[in-house]
């Protein structure tokens, strides 16, 4: 089976299940950057699992080798600056999969562990903080 390159983007209460899930050795998904601003549990697994931690820059960075950045803030802005950062990067290969697509990908690899339900307002800060950057 095909390995995947990944990049995770918030990893708040979902993006740090997420995570957990597929840092694993035996998972078919290579983590190869993840972006979270505030101090979070997931934050802490990352560094504690050498998971490279850094900006939605340093994602932007990697090129073509990441095939899917993973956005886990809930706050569309978000999605919009990733997109527009692969444009003007000239990358037209990486694709930004929302949490519909994280969903199903957890559903085929999670079992009977589920994904926590949250809120997109609960990320409105993080979004503020990236979108004050762009200014």
């Amino acid at each position: 089976m095909e390995n995947h390159n990944i990049a995770i983007v918030g990893l708040g209460r979902v993006g740090s299940v997420f995570l957990e899930k597929v840092a694993g050795d035996d998972s078919v998904l290579n983590v190869k950057c993840v972006c979270e601003l505030s101090d979070t549990d997931g934050k802490k697994f990352a560094h504690e699992n050498c998971v490279p931690v850094g900006s939605i820059d340093d994602i932007i960075q990697l090129g073509v080798g990441v095939d899917v950045i993973f956005d886990f803030t809930g706050v569309k802005q978000v999605a919009d600056i990733l997109n527009t950062k692969l444009a003007e990067s000239g990358n037209n290969y990486t694709q930004v999969a929302q949490i519909r697509l994280a969903r199903l990908i957890w559903s085929l690899i999670g079992g009977d562990d589920y994904l926590p339900e949250v809120s997109a307002t609960k990320y409105q800060s993080y979004a503020d903080m990236l979108l004050s950057q762009q200014e």
